[in-house]
C-alpha cells in the first residue's frame, strides 16, 4: 500500500511539472522529476490510514435514551399538567410522553382506541405557571390597603391573562364635598364652603349655660332664662358665669315659730315648742306630730307666767284631751288622734290604721324640663317608705330617689317615634314604607356577633312605633333541616325563617332559630343575595330554572320556591351578617358581575354588610348606596350601627330636605341624600 501511494505522488508531481512548463522558453522550464530522483531529495513515507465504516446513532434506541426524542420527534409529545392551586397562584408540571408504538409511528388515541398507552419519558416537579387563573380575567379582582406618603388608599389588583396586574394606589375618591373634615372632592382643601360660624359641621350649636360662646356670636350665655322648681313652688332663674343662679322659687328652710310652713311639708311649726302671741292663748291649732302616734290632734298656746309674759305651744294631743266631752264616757287616749285622709309621706300614721305611709305613690320625672309627655317621654312613679320616696331599679331593688318606669329622651332613630322628645318625629322626615331583610350567617363562629344583633333589636323594639311603615324578614344559614340531627354528611340549608312581615313576627322568628351550628362550613350568602332579589331585579342574568344546589347544599323552601315577598311600592334594605368571604354553592356558580348587576338593577334597594373581610362585600354595599360595617360583638356598637341604617330610611321620604327619586325606581348612591347620625345633620 505504501509503494502504491508513493508512485501516485510521483506521477502527480510530474504532471504538475509539465503543466507548469507549458508555454515557457526552454531555458526557463523547470523539471521537478530531476528533483525527485535527485540524491539530495528526501522521500517522506506516508503512514498507514485506516477509516471505519459509518454507524447511524438513531438505530435501535429506547425511549429512555437521551437521543430518543431528537431522533424521533413525532413520538415525543410535551404535555402540561396543572397542580393543586396554592392561593391564587397556578402551578404546573411538564411531562414528555412517548406516543409511538414499536413501529415508531405516532398513534392518535382520539381516533384509534387500540393505541398502546403512552409512556412518561420524563416529568418535572410543580412550578410557577400563572399568578392567577387565566380564564377568569373579568371575575378576578381584588383590593388591598396601600399607602402613599403616609396617606392610606386602596389598590386594585386584577387578573390579566394569568398575570396579576397591579393598579395605582388610589388615596382619594372624588365626590361632592361635604362637611366631614375630609377632602371629598380631592382638590387638596377640606370642607371648603361647608363649615358654620363655629368652624364645625351642621347648624350652629345653641348657646347653653356653661360659660362658653357655644353659638360663636362673640357673647357667652346671653339671655338664658329657664324655669326652676323647689318642693315649695316654681320660679325663674338666669344664667351667670356658666351656672344657673337667682331662682325665684321659695326654698325650704328649717321650721321656725312664725305660724308658717317654712320647710314646705304641709305642717306649721311642727316639732317646735314655740312662744305664741297672748291673743292665741286657749286657741286650738291642728297638728300631726309626736307625741301623737296617729291621726290629727291639736295643740294650744298657754301662758307660763301669771301675767302671761311668756307663752309657749303645748304638745300635740288628741282632741279628747282638750275637749273631754267628745269621749262620750269612754276613756280618752290622748296620743291617738282623729284618723284623716289622705295618708301623707311623712313617717306618720295619719289614718290611724297602724300602718305608716301605706300605699302612697306619686308621679316622678328626672328628664330635662319641657320633655315630659312629649314624644315617647313619660313620667314614672315612686312609692313612700318611712317618709321618703323610692323607686325600683331594673335589679328589682328599691333605691331612694329612683323614678320607676319613666321614659327619658334618647338619641333619635327612624322608627316613627319622637325618641329625643323635642316635638319632632324622625328629624322632621316622613318615614317611607320600607322592607328590611336580614341575611344572617348561623355558623358557630357567629354566635357572639348575632347575640349583639339580637340585643340591639330587642332594645330597638322598646320604642318601635312604625309597624305600618317598616316590615321585616329573616334568612339564616347554613342550618340542618327542622328536626334533622346534624351529621357530617347531612345537607346544609339556607332557610327562610320569616318572609317580609310585622316586626313582632320577625323578633319571634329570630328567637326561634335555635342553637348555632359549629359543624357547618358552607356560608352560601352570595347565593342568598341573588335569591333575595330574583323576583324584583330588572337585571337578572341568571337562569334559576336550569340551576341546582351543589352536593350537600340545599334550601328551605326548595330552590325553585325560594322567593322573598317584597311589597310592590316599598323601599328595600338587605342587611348581611357574616364572618366569611362571599361564597356560592349554586350550579352554575354565581359570579361577581351577575350579582352586582342584579343588585344594582333592583328598584329602591340598599345593601348593608357587617363582615370581617371587606372584599368583595364593599362592592355589593357601595354600588347600591349602602355601607360596609365592621362585624362587632360589642352590643352598643352594633346598636349604633343598626340605628344609623334606620336613620337613613327617613331621608328617602318626600320632605324638603331629601332628593327626589329617579323615576325608574333605582337611585344611584351618588344621588342619594345622606344623614350623619352622629352630627345629626342631613347633607
Amino acid at each position: 500500500m505504501k509503494l502504491i501511494i508513493s508512485f501516485i505522488l510521483l506521477l502527480a508531481l510530474a504532471c504538475n511539472d509539465e503543466a507548469r512548463n507549458q508555454g515557457l522558453p526552454a531555458d526557463m522550464q523547470i523539471s521537478l522529476a530531476s528533483d525527485v530522483i535527485s540524491p539530495d531529495v528526501q522521500i517522506v513515507e506516508i503512514p498507514d490510514i485506516t477509516v471505519d465504516a459509518y454507524v447511524d446513532p438513531c438505530l435501535n434506541l429506547q425511549n429512555t435514551d437521551d437521543l430518543y426524542c431528537d431522533c424521533n420527534p413525532t413520538c415525543c409529545q410535551r404535555q402540561t399538567w396543572y397542580c393543586p392551586p396554592r392561593g391564587v397562584e397556578i402551578q404546573a408540571k411538564y411531562a414528555m410522553l412517548d406516543i409511538c408504538g414499536e413501529d415508531l409511528v405516532p398513534c392518535d388515541r382520539n381516533r384509534d382506541p387500540n393505541c398502546p398507552p403512552a409512556e412518561i419519558i420524563e416529568e418535572t416537579a410543580c412550578q410557577h405557571a400563572f399568578d392567577c387563573p387565566p380564564g377568569i380575567n373579568e371575575d378576578f379582582t381584588m383590593y388591598y390597603d396601600c399607602e402613599v406618603d403616609g396617606t392610606s388608599g386602596i389598590q386594585r389588583v386584577r387578573c390579566d391573562k394569568g398575570r396579576l396586574d397591579y393598579g395605582e394606589c388610589v388615596t382619594c375618591f372624588e365626590e361632592e364635598e361635604i362637611c366631614d373634615f375630609q377632602d371629598n372632592d380631592c382638590d387638596g382643601q377640606i370642607d371648603e364652603g361647608q363649615r358654620n360660624a363655629c368652624d364645625g359641621c351642621g347648624t350652629v350649636p345653641e348657646d347653653i349655660c356653661d360659660g362658653l360662646d357655644n353659638d360663636c356670636d362673640g357673647t357667652a350665655d346671653e339671655q338664658l332664662i329657664r324655669e326652676c322648681t323647689t318642693i315649695c313652688n316654681s320660679g325663674l332663674e338666669i344664667c351667670g358665669n356658666g351656672g344657673w343662679i337667682g331662682c325665684t322659687a321659695q326654698r325650704p328652710i328649717d321650721e321656725e315659730c312664725d305660724g308658717e310652713d317654712n320647710d314646705c311639708d304641709g305642717l306649721v311649726d311642727e316639732g317646735l315648742n314655740c312662744q305664741c302671741p297672748p291673743e292665741m292663748v286657749g286657741a286650738l291649732i291642728p297638728c300631726m306630730e309626736p307625741p301623737l302616734v296617729c291621726g290629727m290632734g291639736f295643740k294650744s298656746c298657754e301662758c307660763l307666767t301669771e301675767e302671761c309674759e311668756i307663752t309657749q305651744m303645748t304638745e300635740c294631743l288628741a282632741a279628747c284631751h282638750w275637749i273631754p266631752e267628745i269621749s262620750q264616757g269612754e276613756q280618752c287616749d290622748q296620743f291617738a288622734g282623729l284618723g284623716i285622709e289622705p295618708e301623707l309621706c311623712n313617717n306618720f300614721d295619719e289614718d290611724c290604721d297602724t300602718l305608716i305611709d301605706e300605699n302612697l305613690t306619686r308621679p316622678c320625672y328626672t328628664g330635662p324640663d319641657g320633655t315630659v309627655n312629649v314624644g315617647v317621654c313619660v313620667p314614672g312613679t315612686q312609692i313612700c317608705n318611712a317618709g321618703q320616696w323610692y323607686g325600683r331599679r331594673d335589679s328589682a331593688n328599691y333605691t331612694l330617689g329612683v323614678c320607676t318606669g319613666e321614659v327619658l329622651p334618647t338619641e333619635e332613630v327612624c322608627d316613627a317615634a319622637d325618641n329625643d322628645c323635642d316635638g319632632i318625629v324622625d328629624y322632621g322626615e316622613e318615614i317611607p314604607e320600607t322592607d328590611i331583610l336580614f341575611l344572617v350567617d348561623w355558623s358557630g363562629s357567629m354566635e357572639n356577633y348575632i347575640n349583639a344583633v339580637r340585643m340591639a333589636m330587642n332594645r330597638f323594639a322598646q320604642d318601635f312605633a312604625a309597624e305600618d311603615k317598616l316590615k321585616w324578614g329573616l334568612v339564616v344559614g347554613p342550618k340542618a333541616g327542622p328536626g334533622i340531627p346534624r351529621t357530617w354528611t347531612s345537607t346544609e340549608n339556607l332557610v327562610l325563617e320569616s318572609d317580609i312581615a310585622e316586626f313582632s313576627d320577625f323578633l319571634d322568628a329570630f328567637a326561634r332559630v335555635g342553637q348555632f351550628d359549629n359543624s357547618t362550613g358552607s356560608e352560601m350568602f352570595k347565593d342568598a343575595l341573588l335569591l333575595s332579589v330574583r323576583s324584583i331585579s330588572a337585571n337578572m342574568n341568571y337562569n334559576f330554572a336550569a340551576s341546582q344546589w351543589a352536593n350537600r347544599i340545599g334550601s328551605i323552601p326548595d330552590l325553585q320556591d325560594f322567593k322573598i315577598t317584597w311589597r310592590p311600592n316599598a323601599d328595600r334594605i338587605i342587611i348581611v351578617f357574616t364572618d366569611e368571604h362571599d361564597q356560592t354553592f349554586l350550579v352554575p356558580r354565581v359570579t361577581d358581575s351577575v350579582l352586582l348587576e342584579a343588585l344594582v338593577g333592583t328598584p329602591n334597594l340598599k345593601t348593608y354588610v357587617f363582615a370581617e373581610s371587606s372584599l368583595p362585600w364593599r362592592d355589593y354595599a357601595n354600588d347600591t348606596g349602602g355601607r360596609l360595617f365592621d362585624l362587632s360583638s360589642n352590643q352598643q356598637q352594633m346598636y349604633d350601627d343598626l340605628m344609623s341604617i334606620l336613620d337613613e330610611i327617613c331621608l328617602s321620604g318626600n320632605s324638603s330636605t331629601s332628593i327626589q327619586r329617579v323615576p325608574q325606581g333605582f337611585m344611584k348612591a351618588s344621588l342619594r341624600a345622606r344623614y350623619d347620625y352622629e352630627l345629626r345633620i342631613c347633607y
